[in-house]
């Protein structure tokens, strides 16, 4: 059975560069542009792995990944960040929100590629 992975990002760029290198995988790969819609697409899909932006409209990253973890069927679910912002205090406020990692935009392929392998074949 393929994993599934749900990619929340407002930016089209990332769904267009992620999308590929992770279905070349064999992974499944889920698209949202928006935190509501990420959010109702990870409680009908219940994805392997949730790749989540920080700064999105509507509701932001941290938050929906709070909101995300409340749920009891996606409490188990890793989530990475996927943002321009790396600064030690944003990956720690991350973390806090429930993350297992976080991964700075633009996106690295091979490091991409090493964290979802990583988290989802161990």
């Amino acid at each position: 059975m393929f994993k599934k992975i749900l990619l929340i990002d407002d930016d089209p760029g990332v769904h267009f560069i992620a999308t590929p290198i992770l279905s070349k995988l064999g992974y499944d790969v889920i698209s949202a542009r928006h935190g509501e819609q990420g959010l109702q697409l990870a409680l009908n899909q219940r994805p392997d792995l949730i790749i989540l932006d920080v700064i999105m409209p509507g509701i932001k990253g941290r938050e929906l990944c709070i909101k995300m973890k409340a749920y009891q069927v996606l409490k188990s679910i890793p989530v990475v960040f996927l943002t321009a912002k790396d600064s030690e205090d944003d990956v720690q406020a991350e973390l806090d929100a429930g993350a297992v990692t976080h991964l700075t935009k633009p996106i690295d392929a091979a490091q991409l590629v090493t964290v979802v392998k990583g988290i989802l074949e161990s």
